[in-house]
């Protein structure tokens, strides 16, 4: 038998629970894994909800303490108590950061026989705009672990191909495809698209153009670019309506009493964002982009982005089969006639909604967990036989 450890994010993030499920579902009988848990963090990370309806993980943790603290830039580090837990396993995978001080230190183990490996970005996206020498030297850092690691868990091609180019070896790299739980999400679909009318109605949408942002409201996302586009759509046509959910809303309407937008702070239940996604009919997101945007498309709603290097690998999600995006240097005005004239010619429209589903059906749950088995087991079986 085998074992495993997996550490990322210092957490257990809710979009992350179906994965670790399909994971112990899927998994050989040869070897098991156990993920890093800090239970006080579950309330942090809206886990609390989740397990109202499933009241364990279907997968194993151990669990952890994390000291954390603020570094004078305001970037929080910490550290986990499992790195000498984390001798004891086969094969240790953690997030591809530093701000964890346990995820490089446990790269020590490799002295002793244990495997390492990383999975994530790659590289801190971040660090593409304008990075500082401190920045400059901690990527560096960073690669210089992934060289010497046994392995990584690339979130897209586009991951893969900058490793490569960054002397990685290519044997060493396992692409995930990292994801959602896109079944679940279209099923939440399915079962009420065609009420979509009905659903509008009750929330006061009837005759108007939607259109949804759903994350959080963070620097990156562009929320004050996404407002100043929809005061310019205002002008145009009062029939239009902003609906708004995610944590961190307050600070950026408080001074923007705009009309026809809606704020409804976060929500994670399912079946009520079907209710929203249902009744949208585009997805903003000028900022950058991650994951959101597939939960979008699981409910036939295109995307309107623009283009930027602080987007997450996910952006090789978004085509012109299902999204528009638009120029790096694009402005406001520009982005608010890109969302009117999909609204205006509802065949073009039509067409992209039509699109959605089957751009990004392949991107199941069980095929990354599928793939995350196929790099553990290359990994455990190295150099044998």
């Amino acid at each position: 038998m085998k074992t495993v450890l997996i550490a990322h994010q210092m957490t257990i993030p809710h979009y992350r629970v179906p994965f670790y499920n399909a994971l112990e579902r899927l998994r050989p009988a040869a070897w098991r894994f156990d993920v890093v848990y800090d239970a006080s963090d579950r309330a942090a990370n809206n886990l609390a909800s989740i397990e109202s309806a499933q009241p364990a993980f279907a997968f194993p943790t151990i669990g952890v303490k994390t000291y954390s603290w603020t570094m004078r830039s305001g970037k929080p580090w910490g550290y986990q108590t499992f790195w000498r837990r984390a001798a004891t396993y086969d094969l240790i995978i953690v997030e591809n950061a530093l701000y964890c001080l346990t995820y490089p230190l446990v790269q020590l183990h490799q002295l002793h026989g244990v495997r390492v490996a990383y999975w994530g970005h790659g590289r801190d996206i971040r660090a593409s705009v304008q990075p500082g020498l401190l920045k400059q030297q901690m990527e560096r850092l960073k690669m210089a672990l992934v060289r010497r690691a046994d392995g990584f868990f690339a979130y897209t091609d586009a991951v893969r191909a900058y490793l490569v180019q960054h002397d990685v070896p290519r044997a060493t790299i396992f692409v995930l495809n990292n994801t959602i739980d896109i079944a679940a999400q279209r099923r939440a679909y399915v079962a009420v698209r065609d009420q979509r009318e009905q659903i509008r109605a009750a929330m006061g949408l009837t005759g108007k153009r939607v259109l949804l942002y759903v994350g959080r409201f963070t620097p990156n996302k562009r929320i004050d670019f996404l407002l100043t586009a929809w005061q310019q759509l205002q002008k145009q046509d009062d029939r239009y309506h902003l609906l708004l959910v995610g944590s961190g809303g307050e600070p950026f309407l408080a001074d923007n009493q705009l009309p026809n937008v809606t704020y409804y702070g976060p929500i994670n239940a399912i079946e009520r964002l079907a209710q929203f996604y249902t009744a949208a009919d585009l997805y903003v997101i000028p900022g950058a982009v991650g994951l959101g945007p597939l939960q979008a498309l699981c409910y036939d709603v295109p995307i309107v982005t623009i283009d930027s290097p602080l987007h997450g690998p996910e952006i090789a999600y978004l085509t012109t089969a299902n999204a528009v995006i638009l120029s790096a240097d694009s402005s406001p005005s520009q982005y608010a006639a890109a969302v009117s004239s999909l609204c205006y010619e509802p065949e073009v429209l039509s067409t992209l909604r039509a699109n959605c589903w089957p751009s990004i059906r392949h991107l199941t749950i069980d095929n990354m967990a599928a793939n995350f088995i196929d790099g553990v087991n290359t990994i455990l079986n190295k150099d044998e036989g």
